[in-house]
């Protein structure tokens, strides 16, 4: 009897702790696959502001140098040169808004969510909606007389405004710049739960949007994209039938293999591994894929088109060395720039003026669009390999 009550035990606390184990392994799932919320917009404290100034609560975000966004609950701005500090404030140029009053804290990141091109950039364009297969996505489209098209992608969790600091590299080509949106993005059509695929599905978006593209006269496209746009991207470029329509593509700080980075964000958390492995099966099953098909180092002989990669080798949410490898796979196809101490997606804010070179003379490189003045294909490389 003893015998069988002990059985019985095992089996209840066996079948409790698989039961545990698969309801902490399902809420790790829900975190890998979303959706993410929009930023609090608070953190940093916003001291006094001019026309032209904001002084700020001195912190290392606040004393960065470059350009960056400031957001507040009901507005935005943009943050330039530091004009002076002292050990409690730091003074900065400070443009696009009429300001928060003084005493609002706000948020610094590398962009603002609700900006647009005209409002950053002060840069013409229409708003259009790409038809696709989950329905209608919106677009934000930037005429140019070129006929290769630049098709621009987000990454997980942002918004098109992610990529206006990308935008001007681009337009001074002459390029016509497509901005889209992808499934689940606010706004648009909710397929899956509302839950991200991690590029898995979400290419076939960029697939309508090339097709778009194509039926408004563009010839051929370059492909931008920036942390999971880059992994879109890339899916993109190994499974559809239209990536014999892709130019280039240029990958900014991309997200080409999620094992490393949910083992970064795992470490960071300080997840314990079984979990993210438990986590990132029953994720695996709920979106229908195997993980090894998200690690794009182990396809890199099904790429075939020319690509620059761009990445801060301060990231801090996708690993540098994820996009080393990629580039060490194909260095017949992939140019490789690296950005001393910009984090995730921010070299184009540590240092714009590099940036832009550097797209710039690569574009040039490959003939896609008017060649900047005073640049040749061997500075780009030059300037681009580092």
């Amino acid at each position: 009897m003893m015998k069988r009550i002990l059985l019985r035990v095992a089996v209840v606390a066996a079948l409790l702790a698989i039961a545990a184990l698969g309801v902490a392994g399902w809420h790790y799932s829900e975190l890998i696959l979303g959706p993410d919320g929009p930023p609090e917009k608070h953190g940093q404290a916003i001291l006094a502001r001019t026309d032209s100034t904001i002084t700020l609560a001195r912190t290392p975000k606040a004393e960065r140098p470059g350009r960056w966004a400031i957001e507040w609950s009901d507005g935005y701005g943009e943050l330039g040169e530091t004009i002076a500090r002292d050990s409690e404030r730091v003074i900065r140029r400070f443009r696009l808004a009429a300001g928060p009053p003084p005493g609002t804290t706000a948020r610094l990141a590398g962009f603002a969510f609700d900006a647009d091109p005209g409002t950053w950039l002060g840069m013409a364009f229409d708003t259009v909606r790409v038809p696709a297969s989950v329905g209608p996505l919106a677009a934000w489209l930037l005429p140019g007389a070129d006929s290769t098209w630049a098709i621009f992608v987000h990454g997980r969790g942002a918004t098109r405004a992610e990529v206006l600091r990308m935008l001007p590299a681009y337009r001074a080509a002459g390029l016509p710049c497509l901005v889209i949106t992808y499934r689940n993005d606010a706004g648009a059509p909710q397929v899956d739960g509302g839950r991200y695929r991690l590029g898995d599905t979400e290419w076939r978006d960029l697939e309508d949007a090339v097709r778009f593209a194509r039926a408004r006269g563009a010839r051929d496209v370059v492909l931008v994209g920036c942390s999971m746009g880059g992994g879109i991207i890339a899916q993109f470029l190994r499974r559809s039938p239209l990536a014999s329509e892709c130019r280039a593509a240029v990958l900014d700080a991309p997200a080409l293999d999620w094992n490393a980075v949910l083992a970064l964000a795992a470490r960071q958390r300080r997840v314990p591994a079984w979990l993210t492995e438990v986590g990132k099966w029953i994720a695996g099953l709920r979106g229908g894929w195997q993980w090894s098909d998200l690690v794009q180092a182990e396809h890199a002989s099904e790429f075939h088109t020319p690509m620059l990669i761009l990445h801060g080798d301060g990231d801090e949410t996708v690993p540098i060395d994820v996009s080393r490898r990629f580039a060490a796979a194909r260095p017949d196809l992939v140019t490789f720039a690296v950005f001393p101490a910009a984090g995730h997606v921010e070299s184009s804010n540590f240092d714009a003026t590099r940036y832009r070179r550097v797209v710039g003379e690569w574009l040039a490189a490959h003939a896609i669009g008017a060649e900047p003045p005073a640049l040749t294909a061997a500075a780009a490389v030059r300037g681009a390999r580092r």
